[in-house]
């Protein structure tokens, strides 16, 4: 397998789960820059961050993740890669990255398995992406779970779903394309019932869909 055809599954497989394979005290420890961008976001009154191509949390409430999850989830937090391309082999210059994350409320403190996702608290994260402008890359980016599997990356071979112009559910999550935009939807329940999780990322995938 190429450097580059390497470099697409890969993100592919990942991207979708974003901060789920750091511990929630990775997450949390935004860096300095990262801090100081924010920061100047809130002093300009976040028209900068709406100005972004694409912003994940505005294509789901907190509300509708909740009751998709039958449970109370923290508010959305926005945790933007902005313009990944050129970064590496899977995304052409113009791609920009933007991704949501909501906890379970009731898992907020008190849980620390170093051996799970999040140290093991309940979460739902999407990661919404715009490819350049007629390139196909969003084509590409659902071609490379099926590529995954086939290369051993993934363990499920991802089953066609009706949701935008094309979706796919890969195991760990919906991953759906409309346009020059995709995304991926992914629920963690942390105790293996995987068709629980597909309903519910169905669900909010749809709900999605509509709105890129």
């Amino acid at each position: 397998m190429s450097a580059a055809t390497k470099g697409l599954t890969v993100i592919a497989a990942v991207a979708l789960a974003g901060v789920a394979v750091f511990s929630f005290r990775q997450t949390q420890n935004l860096s300095g820059e990262r801090r100081m961008h924010e920061a100047a976001l809130e002093t300009d009154g976040g028209d900068a961050m709406d100005s972004t191509p694409i912003n994940a949390c505005a294509l789901l409430t907190d509300d509708e993740v909740s009751a998709a999850v039958g449970a109370k989830v923290t508010p959305g937090e926005r945790r933007d890669d902005g313009e990944v391309g050129g970064k590496g082999d899977y995304a052409p210059p113009g791609t920009y990255s933007s991704t949501c994350f909501w906890q379970f409320h009731a898992d907020a403190s008190g849980i620390d398995d170093p051996n799970l996702p999040m140290g093991g608290r309940r979460f739902a994260i999407l990661n919404a992406m715009v490819w350049p402008a007629g390139g196909g890359d969003a084509v590409k980016f659902l071609q490379s779970f099926r590529d995954a599997f086939k290369d051993e990356i993934i363990p499920s071979d991802p089953v066609p779903v009706d949701i935008g112009d094309e979706g796919l559910w890969w195991g760990d999550g919906v991953a759906a394309r409309k346009g020059d935009r995709s995304f991926g939807i992914s629920v963690f329940l942390q105790n293996g019932d995987k068709a629980t999780q597909r309903k519910m990322e169905e669900s909010l995938a749809r709900k999605i869909a509509d709105r890129l």
